[in-house]
């Protein structure tokens, strides 16, 4: 590797580092590259760079091998300092030091250093998480932005998000987040206003279907942007308190390596959600930290920290058996260390210090204890009604008792551990609460960034019910303009359980009970909680009794959100409720809103199976839009006449609506790019088009994407998947593969799973079987909650599982995945399962002739369970006539009288919708019948024509290749001799080319 010479750099402070690492390793007699790096557990290629680059190390890199060659690193802490200032500026004063935890400081100081996705800490409380966190970010050159999770605003929605991006937005005076900004999309500016309202208006709009994707998106958009003109880690503590859509947006896109270094703490068995998100994002491979209590000999060096180097003989013995290695504990007695101390609980260790103090700084306590979250002091003054001097003093005495926290690591007001503020509760008397609560609602709620949540759960402490609902109104609209369906729900039904029994609500409540009821029907149906569907209707119908005389918009927008979540559960009651708020629209002519509404109606009427009525709604809904004209309103509009006239049979009309749809341009709208893209190949595919023309349609939106960076928008993958989809119904597995591979490297996660199932569909057709089981095992672990991407998922695997020679294991899944489903869909899926079922159930009775009537009489019941059956021949979908046929010549195969001309018109009709690997496997299975019936030149021609047509099927080709080997069948001039006369499926008709109206 050569010797060490050092980098050409100008005096200064970075050149006196790099002189001061030379000279101490000559002075350590130059040791090898190798024998340090073994020292200090990196590569010798790593130090290397760390004498001879020109760029700062890092302080952990340093660290390290100024230990390993004998340094003391304090020593080359301040010319590390001076030489990384500008990149520094924000790490405090050194000074806290920590003992133990080398190795695991080690973890977390390099992954915030140059790490990905997560690490979470977790251990007992007590047991030095918040010290370990410390002690890692101040020793890092890279800017950490933290947040902590605190009880009370646990329902704000994006709480820890917000609070970190306030913490890069504090820095440098804003320049380097208006700078990150800059770089972003330009939707990301009025997007992330949601959560932190004061870099610029947001003006969110309630009906916005795209809101939620749009605001995780600025989420990411922003952190990449802010990392790649700093280095830039997150510290999030404390998140059993934290609110889930934070643990959400970690969940979804931290993850597994991507975005920037995420450290987290947590405290098992507080929360039984995040010990749920602790169990998913450990299977998701994050890695967990679990800190173990300390051993006699790192207790040792913490005394010795905490009370100096003389300690008494059997101090540490008697300390440890006490403390059990708690570090806070430990702490805690060394305070008030006696010869006589024996084990008591950590409140009685607390004692002694609460005891002692005056009443301005028990006052100090107990207001920051019932806080729970770090207060700037003029809100601990107006809590508290003391002047500047006095709770200045009061602050002093309790940091100097260790009660609250030391001043240069929070600037704020912060009780020093939570078990501190669990010990102040448990000193108080019955109503010593209410007043401070009330102080403390009154106080925050005149902050800047207020939290509607925080406040109301003061009032509610206070015991103030009136003043709490006003409160519990304006935080879940804040949770619902933040997106936050759960915590939204949780606000409105606290605010239901509020309102008062005699009564009308208060006048400055700002909300009818009518309107509370819809709202709380939308919070808690869209978020997913469907037990509660029941519950919902009996809402539904008291608010529907209560609604208000006089017409007003605010009530129809709460008519439609709720009729929206509803439409899927209930299409009667969605249908209801849209038809009430069109009424009061059409009174108010808010054409805008009106639009919505029928959007919301029509869909309903759909899912209601009334396609005559919902036709007369969207030509309504057209010609509003086309008044209008807002682009935007008439695109999706346009989209939706196209699919509804597909699935009603007018092919031709729905693909001149989705043509038109596609040439309307609405500026600065990525994501409805994609979602045009996303519905118009789903038209194409079930038209069976041409791939080439699949990809066509989807290329804007694959533009949109790219320019955007909204590649974890879940229709965004969903539009790549749609052209790997066609490429392989073509029979290109190598054009699908180039397409997913690059986004499927890691394991299957949530954002990516459609990805991943098109992935394993993939391996399926290129023969790779194992690797193809073992992804979609996991693949089916994660939700996909919609009917048909379930179906979709049980598809691939019972055709994983045929290919494998396990025609029973097939045979179970399907019936495990359609059980109980009772509608119809004409996307694929769920013809092509009945069609994998019959072939498995004909593999079965195979080998057990004695089950084919069981067989037979389990699809015939597994048919007739949908509403409509999927398989009839007024099927939309282009390939319903070749599954049909398929079914019917496997279900022949059940009985043992399986028929050549069957399996011949169903690969004739496979070839009239450009499927050639189903084409294949149909002449494949008419070959069989035709070697049975001694007819050995048809079954040659039907094999080298299904050989062809299954080029890039590595089983099927297999199969195929093996029956002209078992069966010794002549060679291939033979086989061309001409047909005979009379026998029309003796040679298949040419593939002709597919087209959309096929």
């Amino acid at each position: 590797m050569g010797l060490l010479h050092q980098p050409e750099l100008a005096p200064g402070p970075h050149r006196d580092l790099v002189d001061a690492l030379h000279r101490l390793h000559r002075e350590a007699g130059r040791p090898s590259l190798r024998a340090i790096a073994r020292r200090a557990g990196c590569s010798p290629t790593t130090v290397f760079h760390l004498f001879t680059h020109p760029r700062p190390p890092a302080w952990s890199l340093l660290e390290e091998v100024v230990t390993a060659i004998g340094g003391v690193p304090a020593d080359f802490r301040d010319l590390w300092l001076a030489a990384t200032a500008d990149g520094a500026r924000h790490l405090p004063a050194p000074g806290r030091t920590i003992a133990g935890r080398r190795a695991e400081l080690l973890v977390v100081r390099r992954h915030l250093e140059a790490g990905g996705g997560l690490v979470v800490v977790t251990g007992e409380p007590g047991i030095g998480r918040t010290t370990l966190l410390a002690a890692a970010s101040q020793q890092v050159s890279t800017f950490v932005a933290r947040a902590g999770g605190v009880p009370v605003r646990a329902a704000a929605p994006f709480a820890l998000v917000s609070d970190v991006l306030r913490s890069a937005r504090l820095a440098d005076d804003g320049r380097w987040f208006d700078e990150a900004l800059a770089r972003c999309p330009a939707f990301v500016p009025p997007a992330l206003a949601r959560i932190v309202p004061e870099i610029g208006p947001s003006r969110p709009d309630p009906e916005d279907r795209f809101a939620a994707a749009r605001l995780f998106a600025a989420i990411e958009s922003t952190l990449a942007a802010l990392s790649s003109l700093r280095p830039l880690a997150l510290v999030l503590e404390d998140l059993h308190w934290s609110d889930p859509s934070s643990r959400g947006f970690v969940e979804r896109h931290v993850v597994g390596g991507r975005g920037v270094p995420i450290v987290a703490s947590l405290s098992s068995g507080e929360s039984a959600a995040a010990d749920a998100w602790l169990t998913r994002v450990r299977r998701e491979a994050a890695l967990v930290l679990n800190l173990a209590p300390l051993t006699p000999k790192e207790t040792r060096e913490q005394l010795r920290l905490l009370i100096g180097p003389r300690l008494r003989r059997g101090d540490v013995e008697r300390v440890h058996a006490v403390t059990r290695g708690v570090p806070l504990l430990t702490e805690a007695l060394a305070r008030s260390m006696t010869a006589g101390t024996a084990l008591a609980p950590v409140e009685d260790l607390l004692s002694p210090r609460l005891d002692q103090l005056d009443p301005s700084a028990r006052t100090v306590l107990l207001v920051a204890a019932l806080a729970e979250r770090p207060l700037p002091p003029p809100v601990v003054a107006d809590a508290t009604s003391m002047g500047r001097a006095e709770l200045a003093d009061s602050v002093r005495d309790l940091v100097s008792r260790h009660l609250l926290a030391d001043p240069y690591t929070a600037t704020d007001v912060t009780v020093r551990h939570p078990l501190v503020s669990a010990a102040v509760r448990a000193r108080l008397v019955p109503g010593e609460t209410a007043p401070v609560h009330r102080r403390l609602a009154s106080a925050v709620s005149t902050t800047a960034h207020v939290s509607p949540a925080e406040v109301a759960g003061h009032w509610r402490g206070a015991g103030e019910p009136r003043e709490e609902l006003r409160w519990r109104v304006a935080a879940a609209r804040a949770a619902c303009d933040g997106l936050a369906r759960d915590e939204e729900a949780l606000h409105w039904r606290r605010a239901l359980d509020l309102w008062p029994a005699d009564g009308p609500a208060p006048a400055d409540a700002g909300i009818t009970r009518c309107e509370l009821l819809l709202e709380l029907v939308h919070a808690t149906v869209g978020s997913g909680h469907t037990r509660h569907t029941g519950q919902a209707r009996s809402w539904l119908e008291e608010a529907l009794a209560l609604a208000p005389a006089l017409p007003e918009r605010d009530h129809a927008l709460a008519l439609c959100r709720a009729g929206q979540v509803l439409a899927q559960a209930d299409p009667q009651a969605s249908v209801d409720l849209a038809d009430e708020a069109i009424a009061v629209l059409d009174a108010l002519d808010d054409r805008v809103a009106l639009v919505r509404a029928m959007g919301v109606k029509s869909s309903a009427l759909r899912g209601a199976g009334r396609n005559g009525e919902a036709d007369v709604v969207i030509d309504r809904t057209l010609e509003t839009t086309v008044r209008l004209g807002d682009p935007a309103l008439h695109r999706g509009a346009l989209i939706e006449r196209a699919w509804h006239d597909i699935v009603l049979g007018r092919t031709a009309h729905g693909l001149r609506a989705a043509r038109e749809a596609r040439s309307i341009v609405v500026e600065g709208d990525p994501f409805s790019d994609v979602w045009l893209g996303t519905y118009h190949t789903d038209l194409l595919l079930m038209l069976c088009a041409a791939a080439d023309d699949v990809a066509d349609a989807a290329d804007p939106g694959l533009a949109a994407v790219r320019e955007a960076g909204i590649e974890s928008f879940v229709l965004s993958t969903m539009l790549l998947c749609n052209v790997a989809e066609a490429r392989l119904h073509a029979g290109a597995p190598g054009a699908a593969s180039r397409l997913v591979r690059p986004r499927t490297r890691d394991d299957p996660r949530q954002p990516t799973r459609f990805l991943h199932l098109v992935r394993a569909w993939v391996q399926v057709v290129q023969g790779d079987l194992e690797a193809a089981d073992r992804r979609l095992e996991k693949v089916a672990s994660l939700d996909f909650g919609v009917s048909a991407h379930r179906q979709a998922v049980v598809n691939v695997q019972a055709m994983c599982d045929l290919w494998r020679g396990l025609p029973a294991r097939a045979l179970d899944r399907i019936g495990a995945g359609i059980d109980g489903e009772t509608v119809t869909s004409w996307s694929p899926y769920t013809g092509s399962l009945l069609c994998l079922a019959a072939r498995a159930a004909a593999d079965v009775a195979a080998a057990d002739p004695g089950r084919r009537s069981d067989l037979a009489a389990q699809l015939a019941a597994w048919q007739q369970q949908w509403s409509t059956d999927p398989l009839a021949p007024e099927a939309v979908h282009a390939a319903a006539a070749a599954t049909r046929s398929t079914w019917r010549a496997e279900l022949a195969r059940l009985h043992g009288v399986p028929q050549l001309p069957l399996w011949v018109g169903a690969a004739e009709q496979w070839d009239l919708v450009g499927r050639p690997h189903e084409a294949a496997y149909s002449r494949w299975r008419g070959a069989e019948v035709a070697l049975r019936e001694n007819r050995d030149v048809l079954a040659g021609r039907l094999l080298r024509r299904a050989h062809a047509q299954a080029r890039g099927h590595v089983p099927l080709l297999g199969v195929i290749d093996r029956t002209r080997a078992g069966a010794a069948l002549p060679a291939v001039s033979a086989l061309a001799a001409p047909r005979r006369a009379g026998s029309p499926w003796t040679t298949p008709s040419p593939r002709p080319t597919p087209s959309p109206g096929a």
